[in-house]
């Protein structure tokens, strides 16, 4: 996925060419495809029913995990998945609507070495965390390898999303990329691209849209409003 290039603004030389398709196993969703066309696309093809919530909530682990990345823009990363069903990890049982982040290592983050710690946590609720270590490398997509492999929870049931570093003004127009100001006014680079889990929520486009298409305009102000939950500090 992202790697020190993108985050300097050479985002879809390096994306697009290598990093971005590796994020989809089967390649479909590499293209960052756009929603469907067609006005008649069912948007929630994950056999579960729409879900929209008032707002998300953001566990303590999220909350450390966003600091550890605000200490360490140049080596770490986030990956961001929201549930949208309840869910049951190997950890513990989440409830609908929660905002998920975790630290990947970033180039700079590896070149460090494996002798190099790093602050990650997961939850096992709401307010227990559990010490882990930051996704080694971007080789697998970042949300599945989360979902998947360290909350272990069905990741058909999660949107994602990456937050990073600001992208150049030119990359920013891109309408997967933004550049955003959290709580405290320190900015953030937010691709709204979520590997394999967005085409089953938005009409099989790999990014939250930024207009009304399934709610896509909706869901990117909900996750905002948690990053900024999370941009206040830890619990």
């Amino acid at each position: 996925m992202l790697d020190a290039q993108s985050v300097k603004g050479k985002f879809m030389r390096a994306f697009s060419r290598r990093q971005f398709v590796a994020m989809s196993v089967s390649g479909a969703s590499a293209l960052c495809l756009a929603p469907a066309a067609l006005a008649t696309e069912q948007c929630v093809s994950s056999g579960l029913a729409d879900f929209l919530p008032n707002s998300l909530t953001v566990d303590c682990a999220s909350r450390r995990n966003f600091q550890a990345f605000r200490q360490n823009p140049d080596y770490l990363g986030l990956v961001g998945v929201v549930n949208m069903s309840l869910v049951r990890g190997g950890l513990g049982t989440y409830q609908a609507g929660n905002l998920f982040l975790f630290p990947w290592l970033k180039p700079k983050g590896q070149a460090l070495g494996p002798l190099r710690t790093w602050p990650a946590v997961l939850p096992a609720n709401a307010t227990l965390c559990v010490n882990s270590a930051p996704i080694p490398n971007a080789n697998f997509p970042l949300d599945e390898y989360y979902c998947r492999i360290l909350l272990k929870a069905p990741w058909t049931y999660f949107i994602g999303v990456q937050v990073d570093q600001p992208f150049s003004a030119e990359d920013a127009r891109l309408a997967w990329l933004t550049n955003d100001k959290l709580a405290g006014g320190q900015g953030v680079g937010i691709c709204w691209c979520g590997g394999n889990l967005n085409p089953a929520w938005f009409a099989g486009s790999s990014w939250i849209p930024d207009n009304q298409t399934c709610s896509g305009h909706a869901w990117r102000r909900l996750i905002m409003a948690a990053l900024n939950q999370a941009a206040v500090g830890a619990c």
